[in-house]
């Protein structure tokens, strides 16, 4: 929150969009591996009320049809769901250490299942940092993050260019910036990739797609 009814623009987690595409805060992927893999995906259910304000929703169902993922649920389920999802798991794979509420949460359903042990059922024995296989991953980009970089890179040289037509002596830096952003945004980029600060608005500045 900003202040009372104002949020600050959303930003999704890189590791959560490169996996899912999706644009939606409040949303948890779960990948299940092995034999019969399947992509679960939580997140928040349509809400015409709050699609007012906050905007639109794809909710589960327009979810799955759109991103095509194999299962979508409200992301309320999430708590009694997990815990169905660990069973008979080897290895847990997740992030963990940023976020102590979110560790928590893991630790539960963890713990959920652990308590299912006499009826049979097995916790996973280990968790693991899921970041250290996307990092490696990510490593290599195919044709269509290629393209992506190839035009925000287009999108900050043209900015570059209409701000050196214009001349940039005189101006303040804030208004080098505004400029950028313009650029960026008549174009239809989201924003630059991190915040320009001083001399790099004038020369490092880079958007997102």
């Amino acid at each position: 929150m900003r202040n009372r009814d104002s949020h600050y623009p959303y930003r999704f987690d890189s590791y959560f969009y490169y996996l899912t595409g999706f644009p939606e805060p409040e949303a948890v992927l779960v990948l299940i591996a092995g034999d019969s893999p399947k992509s679960v995906l939580f997140c928040r259910p349509r809400d015409e009320e709050r699609e007012i304000w906050d905007g639109y929703r794809f909710g589960p169902e327009g979810a799955r049809e759109r991103f095509g993922f194999d299962e979508c649920h409200p992301v309320a389920e999430l708590d009694e769901r997990l815990a169905q999802l660990l069973a008979d798991q080897p290895v847990l794979h997740c992030h963990l250490g940023e976020d102590a509420r979110w560790d928590e949460r893991v630790l539960g359903w963890m713990n959920t299942v652990r308590a299912q042990a006499r009826t049979g059922i097995a916790a996973p024995a280990e968790i693991r940092d899921v970041r250290r296989l996307l990092d490696e991953m990510r490593l290599v980009k195919d044709e269509s993050e290629l393209a992506l970089m190839r035009r925000a890179g287009c999108h900050r040289r043209r900015g570059a260019r209409a701000r050196h037509a214009d001349g940039a002596a005189g101006m303040m830096e804030y208004e080098v910036e505004a400029e950028f952003l313009h650029e960026f945004r008549c174009r239809g980029a989201q924003g630059p990739s991190y915040t320009p600060s001083s001399r790099a608005a004038r020369t490092r500045a880079c958007c997102i797609t």
